[in-house]
């Protein structure tokens, strides 16, 4: 930190993580000082249009006097090696979700970040979007009574895949997201997981990947939950509402509709397509949505001022319990979650 600004590194550059150079540029008492990409043409890029600088590696950049933190954005298969760089050095970390593409790479970080003692926190971006934690707010307050049930659905579109291009699963890329929501919102641990999947859209476009999971969750008190996730909705419904979540309780119940944000734009092509007005939205060049929230958390846990606020183990679990739902629908049959992955 120099005069009070805090220095942040970005360790790659595709969707995300150029999205995180912007708003960490943008943000009040935050610069971005250095990134990496494994495409040099891009991390010049990046580092001309915010002033930053370009380092060699991840390792570079992590020692690097004027980063006081260090945000990771690489594929998930690739994150151990800049996070475990980062934490080696003493530098705080941001990680994408899912934390890591295999329990045995998440274990890694963790054993770096315990050597370490400085704040890990992972990007599960919904722990930042106001409307989530309204939610769990209620339920702190008891306002729709005991939790009984919880039904999440994330269904993306085949030209995700455009991004993507088969490189990643849905339990690793979509439900990371709502299995930690599942967990975080009915307080306990899931102790069986059972899903089943099929396969078609992406594959009929050559990407050998699943489309569908659907997935049912037992949690030790009780609640049970069910989640529907895929890349199944057609190419021309670009601006579909489906993903959000519904909590029902012995008392009320809570519904968020994640694609409901009162504000469509239309032309003669058609809706415009990845629409945003509450993730990482931005006024009059400010950053804000969840992800202006999580990029100025992130600066408050390096100065010392809060504590992550999802811990690394719960992103850990979100991860082991997405591997879990993998596993059932190989399977064809339940996973026991009190033992899978333990080991």
């Amino acid at each position: 930190m120099t005069d009070g600004v805090v220095g942040l590194g970005v360790v790659g550059l595709g969707f995300m993580g150029r999205r995180y150079a912007r708003f960490v540029s943008a943000i009040d008492g935050v610069r971005l000082a250095g990134v990496h990409d494994l495409d040099t043409a891009r991390a010049e890029e990046v580092a001309v249009e915010f002033g930053a600088t370009v380092y060699p590696d991840p390792d570079a950049l992590a020692c690097a006097a004027d980063v006081a933190g260090v945000i990771v954005c690489t594929p998930e298969d690739r994150h151990e090696q800049p996070a475990v760089a980062a934490l080696s050095a003493g530098k705080p970390l941001l990680v994408e979700k899912p934390v890591a593409h295999s329990l045995a790479a998440a274990r890694a970080i963790a054993a770096a970040a315990e050597r370490s003692g400085v704040p890990v926190l992972i990007g599960h971006l919904l722990r930042f979007e106001p409307r989530w934690v309204a939610a769990r707010q209620r339920l702190d307050t008891g306002q729709i009574g005991e939790v009984v049930s919880i039904s999440t659905r994330r269904v993306g579109n085949v030209r995700d895949q455009e991004v993507l291009r088969g490189r990643t699963t849905i339990p690793l890329y979509y439900g990371v997201h709502d299995l930690d929501v599942m967990r975080w919102f009915a307080g306990a641990e899931g102790v069986k997981i059972y899903a089943e999947r099929r396969s078609g859209a992406p594959r009929s476009v050559g990407y050998d990947v699943e489309d569908l999971y659907c997935a049912i969750v037992s949690f030790e008190n009780g609640v049970l939950g069910t989640a529907e996730l895929g890349w199944h909705v057609p190419a021309n419904a670009l601006a579909a509402r489906t993903s959000g979540v519904t909590v029902v309780g012995t008392r009320g119940l809570i519904r968020i509709e994640q694609g409901e944000t009162g504000f469509e734009s239309w032309t003669v092509d058609g809706p415009e397509r990845a629409l945003d007005t509450t993730f990482w939205l931005e006024a009059y060049g400010i950053p804000g949505g969840a992800l202006g929230l999580e990029i100025r958390h992130f600066v408050a846990c390096i100065r010392g001022r809060q504590a992550p606020t999802i811990a690394l183990a719960d992103a850990i679990e979100a991860l082991r319990l997405s591997l879990a739902m993998e596993a059932s629908a190989e399977r064809g049959a339940p996973v026991d979650l009190r033992g899978f992955g333990r080991s």
